[in-house]
C-alpha cells in the first residue's frame, strides 16, 4: 500500500473515532434547566373515550403541567368551508391560563396523531392551487383568534412534515416554507411590546438532519423514541442512542435551525391495532413500568431546554377506563419533582 494512502486511511480512521465520540462518549447526568410539558389531543381523547376537557383539566390540576403542546386540526375546526368551531380550543386555552399554564399551537395539514394528515373532505375535492389557499386561510383563522390570548406561547407549523408518516403523501416543501413564513410575517405584524412568539417547525429526532428547514423557523422539536414497531411488526429498539447523541447533534443543527427541543417524547405503547382493551398484552411490548422509567430518566438526561411528553391520553384512559393508575401517578410525581 502507498505511504499516500496509508496516511489518508489513518487519517479517515481518525476522523471516524473522533465523530463516534462525540456522539456517543459520555456518562449520563440529569439536568435541572429542562421544562417539561405533554402533548393534548382532543381527537385522541374522543377515541379512547375520555372527555378531552376533563382529561386536560385533570393534567393541569393533579399532574401540575404547565406547557401542553396543543394540536389544532383543521378537519375538527373548520369542518365546512368558512364555518369554524374553536369552543373546545378556547376552553383548553382558558383552563391552562387559568393555572398560569402556556401552549404550544399546532397549526398545518399534517398534525400529530394518526392518520397524521387532517385535511377535510371538502379542501380535498379542490384544486392544489385553491387547497392551498384555503389552508393558509385556516391557518390565518386560527392565528388571528388566538394570537392574543394569553396562554399562547409558540407556534408550530406542520408536523415533521419532511417524514414519510401517516395516510398522505409529503407536502411540498415550498408550500411549507410559504406557510411558515406567512405565520411569521402574522406575528411580527401583530406583535406587542417588541416580544415576538417563537414560529417552529418538527421533525424526526432519529431519521433527519433536523436541518430541513434551517433558516425558515425560530427553532425545531425533535420526536425521541426508543422502541418502536415495524410495518412487519418486529419490534426494533434505540438501545445504541445515548442520550447525549442528541444533545450533542443539537449543538450543531441550532448554528443554522435554532433552538432545538423535544416535541414528541415517547411514553405511551405502539400498537399495531387500536387501544380498546388496557389489558392488551400488546401494550407492554413497547410501554411498562420500567419503560417509562427509563424514558423520564433519558428524558433528563438529554440537556435539551424542554420536553414535551407524548402519551398523556393513555396515561388518563388508563387510570379511569382501565384501573391501572401507575402511569399517571408516575408522570404525577415526575412533574412534581420538576
Amino acid at each position: 500500500m502507498r505511504k499516500s494512502v496509508k496516511i489518508a486511511f489513518y487519517i479517515v480512521g481518525a476522523l471516524a473515532l473522533l465523530i463516534l465520540g462525540y456522539f456517543f462518549a459520555g456518562w449520563p447526568t440529569k439536568s435541572t434547566d429542562t421544562t417539561y410539558g405533554i402533548t393534548w389531543s382532543k381527537t385522541y381523547a374522543d377515541y379512547l373515550g375520555i372527555d378531552p376537557q376533563a382529561g386536560l383539566k385533570a393534567a393541569v390540576e393533579d399532574l401540575g403541567v404547565k406547557y401542553f403542546r396543543i394540536p389544532v386540526y383543521w378537519t375538527e375546526v373548520e369542518p365546512k368551508q368558512g364555518e369554524f368551531q374553536f369552543d373546545w380550543l378556547k376552553a383548553q386555552l382558558d383552563e391552562i391560563a387559568a393555572h398560569g399554564g402556556k401552549a404550544i399551537l399546532v397549526v398545518g395539514a399534517k398534525q400529530p396523531r394518526w392518520p397524521e394528515c387532517w385535511v377535510p373532505d371538502w379542501a380535498k375535492a379542490l384544486p392544489t392551487d385553491q387547497e392551498q389557499a384555503a389552508q393558509l386561510a385556516y391557518d390565518k383563522k386560527v392565528f388571528d383568534t388566538f394570537a392574543s390570548h394569553p396562554a399562547v406561547l409558540a407556534w408550530q407549523v406542520e408536523n415533521e412534515p419532511e417524514f414519510l408518516f401517516g395516510t398522505c403523501g409529503r407536502q411540498s416543501k415550498e408550500f411549507t416554507r410559504k406557510e411558515i413564513s406567512s405565520v411569521k410575517q402574522w406575528e411580527q405584524d401583530t406583535q406587542t411590546a417588541g416580544k415576538r412568539q417563537p414560529v417552529y417547525t418538527t421533525t424526526s429526532g432519529e431519521w433527519s438532519t433536523w436541518l430541513e428547514f434551517a433558516g425558515a423557523t425560530d427553532g425545531v422539536g425533535i420526536s425521541t423514541y426508543r422502541v418502536v414497531r415495524l410495518t412487519s411488526g418486529m419490534i426494533f429498539r434505540y438501545f445504541f442512542l445515548p442520550p447525549w447523541a442528541y444533545t450533542r447533534k443539537a449543538l450543531i443543527a441550532a448554528v443554522w435551525a435554532g433552538p432545538i427541543f423535544v416535541s414528541e417524547m415517547q411514553m405511551e405503547p405502539w400498537m399495531t391495532h387500536g387501544l380498546t382493551d388496557p389489558n392488551d398484552p400488546q401494550i407492554a411490548e413497547t410501554m411498562d413500568m420500567n419503560r417509562m422509567k427509563s424514558n423520564l430518566a433519558f428524558a433528563s438526561e438529554m440537556h435539551m431546554p424542554s420536553v414535551y411528553f407524548w402519551g398523556a391520553e393513555w396515561w388518563y384512559w388508563m387510570k379511569v377506563k382501565g384501573n391501572h393508575p401507575e402511569y399517571w401517578d408516575t408522570m404525577k410525581a415526575f412533574f412534581a419533582g420538576n
